[in-house]
């Protein structure tokens, strides 16, 4: 068993006070209570100093905790700076995609009228066309130039070309014709009964979305960072403020 060289000394000292002093009991009893009054001396400084360390500590960690704080409120309003620009580009894209889309559509209006004319236009024409061929044929009749056989032969299929060209036209436009894009064909069984899916615009704004998309996840990410590092600052200065706390108590409960 080892023997604290501290204690052995002061036991020491003690002894041979004692054997010096044994004869003189007032001057045992003053070295008494000066080396009383030194322990008590030495044992209060230690203990202030112990506490002045324990408050420090006590404050830096407040400190810390609110500078922690501070920096998440910080984090937080440029979270919303971020935010608000995303929504501003966000909805100028949105913007710019509705116009786009508007346009195409004036685009794919105009295009089937213009289209359904000149399929107008072309009927009208074969109709001048035929016309102006039984008038010829008529005239060649009626100067005996053509016989009656030959001018039928000739009319007949005439008329009857006009009138294959009439139905099929007004049958292709109205049933078999898309209603919104001139150049395409309603295929019936596999649209849907007829009914041809809206299709999205071109992809011409596909770049300004994805940037608005990678800012998007570049703002969570920094917001969830941002939450996690001061969730953890403000768990590591409450659990050293506990400790502070408890050593502090200790300390005064001696």
């Amino acid at each position: 068993m080892s023997i604290d060289p501290i204690y052995s000394i002061q036991d020491v000292e003690l002894s041979s006070a004692i054997g010096r002093f044994k004869n003189k009991p007032d001057e045992l009893q003053q070295y008494l209570q000066t080396q009383q009054d030194k322990v008590f001396r030495d044992v209060t400084t230690q203990k202030d100093s112990i506490f002045q360390k324990v408050y420090g500590n006590l404050t830096e960690a407040v400190k810390t905790q609110e500078s922690n704080i501070m920096y998440n409120d910080k984090n937080m309003e440029i979270s919303k700076l971020n935010k608000k620009e995303y929504d501003s580009k966000k909805k100028d894209a949105d913007t710019i995609k509705n116009d786009k889309d508007l346009l195409n559509r004036k685009y794919e209006m105009n295009e089937w009228s213009i289209n359904n004319k000149k399929d107008i236009l072309f009927v009208y024409s074969m109709l001048f066309i035929m016309l102006s061929g039984l008038s010829f044929i008529t005239g060649l009749w009626k100067l005996n130039i053509l016989s009656t056989s030959l001018w039928t032969l000739l009319s007949i299929p005439m008329i009857i070309i006009f009138v294959i060209t009439v139905v099929y036209k007004s049958q292709y436009s109205n049933i078999f014709r898309n209603k919104r894009y001139w150049n395409r064909k309603i295929f019936e069984g596999k649209s849907g009964g007829g009914k041809m899916p809206v299709p999205l615009c071109p992809g011409a704004l596909s770049g300004f979305e994805s940037e608005l998309s990678e800012m998007d996840s570049n703002i969570n990410k920094d917001v969830s960072d941002a939450s996690q590092y001061v969730s953890q600052e403000e768990s590591d200065a409450s659990q050293y403020v506990s400790q502070e706390e408890s050593d502090a108590s200790q300390y005064m409960s001696k």
